[in-house]
């Protein structure tokens, strides 16, 4: 062997002997602040007042914060007022006025169990169009294996789209 490869510098040596520092110790050259406890850096709304300049928050992101907050509060004030417009105005499933010695929780169910109702409606109503739709095709597919043309001829024959 050479004597270069033999030979180590004194920084080699000493990176060699000692372990890399961890998270949890200390570098030499930079001393660790004393921790404190988590807790003294929290602070609520009231402790950050308002700052000389009259912003609430001198953090932007607690700001950003606040102001979502202030957004989704408006938006659920108005959706709220929006259900209390629609209870008022929803009917019961006969067509009449619901009672007016009625609770507000009685009304909102009503109204909720009425909307479900044609919501049910409805669902039942797309299946039976459905169900006629591929029957009419199916009818138009025969048509078509019988002439021996495609199905989009057949439709323009009767008329139809091939988006109907």
């Amino acid at each position: 062997m050479s004597s270069q490869e033999e030979t180590t510098t004194p920084k080699q040596q000493a990176a060699s002997s000692t372990a890399p520092p961890s998270s949890d110790s200390t570098i030499p050259s930079s001393p660790a602040p004393p921790r404190q406890n988590d807790n003294t850096n929290m602070t609520t709304d009231k402790q950050l007042g308002t700052n000389q300049a009259g912003s609430r928050h001198s953090n932007p992101h607690l700001a950003a914060l606040e102001s979502k907050r202030q957004r989704l509060l408006a938006t659920l004030a108005d959706l709220q007022a929006q259900r209390s417009q629609l209870v008022s105005e929803a009917k019961l499933p006969s067509g009449l006025d619901m009672p007016l010695e009625w609770s507000e929780e009685q009304k909102n169910k009503q109204a909720l169990a009425t909307a479900n109702g044609v919501i049910k409606d409805h669902i039942q109503l797309l299946h039976k169009y459905n169900e006629m739709k591929d029957i009419g095709l199916g009818l138009m597919g025969l048509i078509a294996d019988k002439r021996g043309v495609r199905i989009g001829t057949v439709m323009e024959d009767f008329g139809m789209d091939e988006k109907d």
